[in-house]
């Protein structure tokens, strides 16, 4: 018996049944952010990130929320992404802002087989978002384009908008790739993992204080609208009014002789010492 254990320890599998037990991999867990105007494949983009196959009659743009849910067994550790992607069009733009708190990551989503003046709206709208929010500075921010253009690569379109200058003036890591090249967003989102990663805890930081400002100012919003927060300190503060400048200077035309004064007030006569001295 204890030969056949012997060899069961020499035995690939033993060790590799051993090895497992012993060091269970942990999963680290991310919330990113999927964003973009209206028509630039986030939808798209989350399917096959999670690779839940898309329904053929599910093609009408998303105004509201979506979550996906996507493995990346490549990063060491391996990394569990929370994908949440926001409607993009003008109403759904307005709720962005309440998102970014809670995100680790950006991934951006455009066009680029859009109208050339379309496509400056779009990173008009990702300059608003990452210089307008101090919740989103120092963030990874991964850039996916959709379809194609005659003519026009990926770097065209890093030179033509700045968004090396873009990166640098928020404090953003950005990369830019291509959603219908699977090798190139493979790519991407190692880079993303990567950054998420090497960032997990200042990120984790971050989050929690973001997030903990932002309940604080929804209490402090609804205290003030309600009256609550004035009533509450106006009974914490209260003290008994005491009119102590009137007292003393005689404000009003009344004349209070304070507690402490003696109860006569005596005049010194220096005149018999001046006859005396005469």
């Amino acid at each position: 018996m204890g030969l056949l254990c012997a060899k069961l320890r020499d035995c690939c599998c033993y060790q590799a049944i051993s090895c497992c037990r012993n060091s269970t991999p942990t999963l680290e867990e991310f919330q990113v952010l999927i964003l973009g105007p209206s028509g630039s494949g986030k939808t798209e983009l989350g399917h096959r990130l999670s690779r839940v196959p898309r329904a053929p009659d599910d093609q009408v743009a998303t105004n509201g929320v979506r979550c996906y849910q996507m493995l990346s067994s490549a990063a060491e550790p391996p990394a569990q992404l929370r994908l949440t992607e926001v409607g993009g069009n003008v109403e759904m733009q307005r709720l962005w802002k309440h998102y970014y708190a809670s995100a680790h990551a950006l991934i951006y989503c455009f066009d680029l087989g859009a109208d050339p003046a379309e496509i400056e709206g779009t990173f008009s709208l990702l300059t608003d978002c990452l210089m307008d929010n101090a919740l989103l500075a120092g963030k990874p921010v991964l850039l996916v384009a959709s379809r194609h253009r005659a003519g026009v690569q990926l770097y065209d379109v890093e030179y033509a908008f700045g968004l090396e200058e873009l990166a640098k003036s928020c404090g953003c890591p950005l990369l830019i790739c291509h959603m219908d090249e699977a090798e190139d967003l493979q790519r991407g989102m190692r880079w993303l993992c990567h950054q998420l990663l090497a960032r997990k805890s200042q990120l984790d930081q971050r989050i929690r204080y973001d997030v903990n400002m932002q309940v604080w100012q929804r209490r402090k919003r609804s205290l003030l609208s309600s009256g609550k927060l004035a009533q509450v300190h106006r009974h914490r503060f209260r003290r008994q009014a005491r009119k102590i400048l009137p007292v003393i200077r005689g404000f009003g035309g009344k004349k209070v002789r304070p507690s402490t004064a003696p109860p006569n007030i005596f005049y010194v006569n220096s005149q018999p010492e001046e006859t005396n001295k005469l």
